[in-house]
């Protein structure tokens, strides 16, 4: 879905005292995200940015990508955008964010053309660089935002949240007996759920369609963007959202994933599989009540991963 035009030139002219020029061109991403619409623009000088425009409802997505970004402009060799200028509009609150473009595609639009051994070598690259995003640390898991809700313990925030996910589960008609195992396997891991040595930066959607490669020649990642749903997070959370999508397209690269991350140890092992379960049984709910096509062979079978893994 494309920006409205009349709410687009509204953003344009409330940019343009601060960046003098400012103009649409003609770059635009080959798939448009869930929450905001990005357009690609200039200014005077011909300078690059990307626009990014979020509805009404999402003024707390802009503020997290901001702070986001922010944050992650602290982390040497992980290159994502800076913000330029952002704020809302009037009556209608509609946010906007101005932020530098960075070089490069989508690694899911090189994805058919990458060879075994160099989607494993990314893959691998992939979790070197999730390992340094996570060298920014928090002080509690939840919310970036100051006012959003906190827990003060990684083991807290795991069962808020396995409650959160098995009730929606219920409610969207996913057996009992297995909320039950996903309940009990929680459970049972608490002192490895519990070591986690505290919060860190999360971008929680690190996965192919939010990772750039250049656009020819030898992949290799140039850019990390969409930032939106960043979070306070064991890090080993992060990672199995990761693993989750990496298992989805080539299943033997989960060791490449986890070994240039550099998971350590049977306990790391056992918290990466208890936060791909509840990320498996949150993409679940998803579809089971967005109901997109295919939803049911889709459900049915993340419902025999939840209950293989569990």
């Amino acid at each position: 879905m494309a920006v409205d035009p009349e709410v687009l030139g509204d953003v344009l002219g409330r940019l343009r005292p601060e960046v003098p020029g400012i103009q649409l061109d003609r770059w635009a991403p080959s798939v448009q995200g869930a929450v905001g619409q990005v357009v690609g623009v200039r200014d005077g000088n011909g300078s690059p940015y990307v626009l990014k425009v979020y509805p009404a409802t999402a003024r707390r997505r802009l503020d997290t990508e901001v702070l986001a970004q922010r944050l992650l402009g602290e982390v040497p060799g992980v290159v994502g955008p800076r913000p330029v200028g952002y704020g809302q509009l009037g009556p209608s609150a509609v946010g906007f964010l101005l932020m530098t473009r960075l070089d490069g595609v989508r690694w899911a639009d090189r994805r058919a053309d990458l060879d075994p051994a160099r989607t494993t070598a990314l893959t691998r690259e992939v979790g070197r660089a999730l390992r340094q995003l996570h060298r920014v640390s928090g002080r509690q898991f939840g919310d970036l935002l100051d006012d959003g809700p906190r827990r003060p313990t990684a083991w807290e925030h795991v069962v808020a949240r396995t409650g959160e996910l098995t009730a929606r589960y219920l409610r969207t008609g996913g057996p009992s007996r297995l909320a039950d195992r996903i309940r009990r396997f929680v459970e049972d891991h608490r002192q490895t759920v519990a070591a986690c040595p505290g919060p860190v930066l999360c971008h929680n959607d690190f996965v192919d369609s939010n990772l750039l490669v250049p656009a020819t020649g030898e992949p290799r990642l140039c850019g990390v963007v969409d930032l939106e749903r960043a979070s306070w997070n064991d890090p080993l959370s992060d990672l199995a959202q990761t693993r989750l999508h990496v298992r989805y397209h080539r299943p033997a690269d989960t060791t490449a994933l986890t070994e240039g991350y550099g998971v350590d140890g049977p306990g790391e092992h056992q918290r990466l599989d208890v936060h791909e379960v509840l990320h498996a049984l949150a993409e679940r709910n998803w579809i089971a009540y967005d109901r997109p096509a295919g939803w049911r062979e889709s459900v049915a079978a993340l419902d025999a991963l939840l209950a293989e893994s569990t």
